[in-house]
């Protein structure tokens, strides 16, 4: 099965079950717009450039003034599942508390509550550049993940590592979306 066509099916079944789990899928975010996720379920939220975020409970999202016309920028407070439509002319980037992270156009979950000292992200498809978005004395340098690839940090440590992710931990990060 081709990739487009695994996204395709990850996408139908993440509506299916939202439908049958009373998930919220059709919140649209605009330009400078904050959404919380309040509820115990997911919400699959759709970003005015095309993109979609499937937002964990809990989850806050900023999305910035311009997003789309001058920028692709949003902060995240939270667990979600990006699947970004890609722009060469616009870089797609996330800030967490940690994190500053770049992509074209990719599939990838980022684990990043501001309560939490550490941070995790893990790449499903696509090449993503990840790095501190604070000043570091050990290490400033950005990491380039490849699909299958992750980076964890912990900013209490100052410690940030990337890794290879096994097939579980992937498995696990598919079925979530």
């Amino acid at each position: 099965m081709s990739s487009l066509s695994f996204r395709c099916c990850l996408l139908i079944a993440l509506a299916v079950s939202s439908c049958h789990h009373g998930v919220e899928h059709n919140i649209t975010l605009g330009d400078g717009t904050q959404y919380t996720n309040g509820s115990a379920d997911s919400h699959d939220v759709k970003l005015p450039d095309g993109s979609h975020v499937v937002l964990r409970p809990g989850t806050q999202v900023t999305v910035a003034k311009g997003f789309g016309v001058s920028n692709r920028e949003l902060d995240l407070d939270g667990e979600a599942i990006f699947d970004v439509v890609g722009s060469a002319a616009k870089p797609f980037v996330v800030h967490t508390r940690n994190l500053e992270i770049v992509v074209l156009g990719t599939w990838f979950h980022v684990d990043a509550f501001r309560k939490n000292a550490g941070e995790q992200v893990d790449l499903l498809e696509g090449r993503l550049r990840v790095k501190k978005s604070y000043h570091s004395d050990t290490d400033n340098e950005p990491e380039v993940l490849e699909a299958g690839d992750m980076v964890m940090i912990n900013r209490d440590i100052d410690l940030m590592e990337k890794e290879k992710m096994s097939p579980a931990e992937l498995d696990k990060v598919k079925a979530m979306k």
